[in-house]
């Protein structure tokens, strides 16, 4: 299961980003139909993040299908996430992620594997789950959706996109903010992708319906942010130290994580470049 929805993060957060590569530069010069309230409300969430000192929250990511010929999914995966400026320590099931202002770390402990990386970004607030995702559907693919905003309630804004052309690459985008200090409550996408079915099931589908193709499965992928509090760790948590250590230029995990393989793709700078052990 938590290998299952550690792919389905994955091929979320890229469904687009390739295609988005692509068409970039066809609409690169093309005015994006992005209401200006949308904007003004997306900077002012982003800058929550940004702004804050440290922070810390819970995330719980639900991956669900419908019933399609008997098959369905439903899987969750729980983390919790802390931001301190250029730093950051955060969990997704059972993969820990710490980066300082030299490194990005993430420990594989299932696979008993860790990946030595340079920052990802200079303000971890840019870490926040799916944000780059956003980023992108909204710059890229604006003119595929139809854009509302509304209030779910008293103290709940949404902003949705409907999807109106092929190109859009969700049915629905639909993010749930509190607008009276601009924290996000949920972010959820809804989606089709043929079905992952059984070969003697699918045999008797294409039979039984006289056609070639894979049915389509509707899907939905959630991402709720809970339990904001503005906690943070003693400083002595982030340091590489913790994880890993170095000899003679070569990179070698910690005590702790002593029978774990490193993977290190940290560009070679002042290091010997990481030789498989």
């Amino acid at each position: 299961m938590q290998k299952n929805m550690t792919m389905t993060v994955k091929k979320i957060a890229t469904r687009y980003i390739l295609t988005a590569m692509l068409i970039t530069a066809y609409t690169a010069l093309k005015a994006q139909s992005v209401p200006s309230g949308v904007i003004q409300t997306l900077q002012s969430i982003y800058h929550n993040y940004d702004s804050v000192k440290y922070l810390t929250f819970d995330v719980k990511f639900n991956y669900g299908s419908d019933t399609l010929l008997g098959k369905f999914d439903a899987e969750q995966m729980d983390g919790t996430y802390t931001l301190a400026g250029n730093k950051a320590k955060y969990r997704l099931g059972d993969i820990d992620f710490m980066q300082n202002d030299s490194f990005f770390i993430a420990v594989y402990n299932k696979d008993r594997l860790i990946m030595v990386d340079e920052p990802k970004a200079i303000n971890t607030g840019s870490r926040l789950p799916m944000r780059e995702q956003i980023d992108s559907l909204l710059s890229v693919y604006a003119d595929h959706y139809n854009i509302a905003t509304y209030n779910l309630s008293a103290d709940t804004g949404v902003i949705q996109l409907t999807g109106i052309d092929s190109l859009a690459q969700f049915d629905r985008f639909s993010l749930q903010y509190d607008n009276r200090n601009y924290m996000l409550y949920q972010v959820s996408y809804d989606y089709k992708e043929p079905a992952e079915l059984d070969s003697a099931v699918l045999e008797s589908y294409k039979i039984s319906t006289g056609t070639t193709d894979v049915p389509l499965q509707k899907k939905r992928f959630t991402i709720r942010f809970l339990n904001y509090r503005y906690d943070n760790y003693d400083e002595a948590v982030y340091d590489e130290n913790n994880y890993i250590w170095f000899e003679n230029g070569m990179c070698k995990p910690s005590a702790r994580y002593n029978s774990y393989k490193i993977y290190y793709v940290k560009p070679a700078v002042h290091y010997y470049e990481q030789r498989e052990q």
